[in-house]
């Protein structure tokens, strides 16, 4: 019945928490020998944005612009707070070597995306921040609620630092 945990995902916002998380999520890995991937999932725009943006910006060009450079945004950001964190982590990054599987941005409903690709990827273990402070039902945010209804793996829900 005791099933080793292999392949971790560990999905990170990218806001103050973002660190607290992958401490976890990397600890949790070198502690069970796991594969560690890092996911930051983009929201999609609301149709109402998505339409008032179409209204007014015609060319159809221009608008998959500005849709590419939002994640090309978001992957600058995540490869910056990857490289801090990993500068006041040397040790770990090392210890860690090339169980570091990916690191990566994908746009969508995150906490569908999030339980989709950790059961297309085989995770075992889900690692994500709690992102409120409070009693129980309202201790996670709206993503991590999500993922806990929709998830088939354990969620590891690591609280913001005090």
């Amino acid at each position: 019945m005791d099933q080793p945990i292999t392949r971790i995902l560990c999905c990170v916002g990218l806001r103050g928490d973002c660190d607290v998380v992958l401490e976890r999520a990397v600890s949790l890995a070198l502690a069970c020998g796991a594969e560690l991937q890092v996911l930051h999932a983009v929201k999609s725009l609301d149709d109402d944005v998505m339409n008032t943006l179409r209204v007014n910006i015609r060319s159809q060009e221009v608008l998959d612009k500005l849709m590419r450079q939002r994640l090309a945004q978001a992957r600058e950001q995540l490869d910056y707070r990857m490289d801090a964190f990993w500068s006041t982590h040397p040790e770990a990054r090392r210890a860690l070597g090339d169980k570091l599987a990916r690191q990566e941005v994908v746009e969508g409903y995150p906490a569908t995306l999030i339980t989709r690709l950790a059961a297309q990827r085989g995770c075992d273990l889900i690692v994500m921040a709690a992102n409120k402070r409070g009693f129980a039902a309202s201790y996670a945010g709206k993503v991590t609620r999500g993922v806990i209804k929709r998830a088939t793996v354990p969620v590891v829900v690591v609280p913001p630092p005090a």
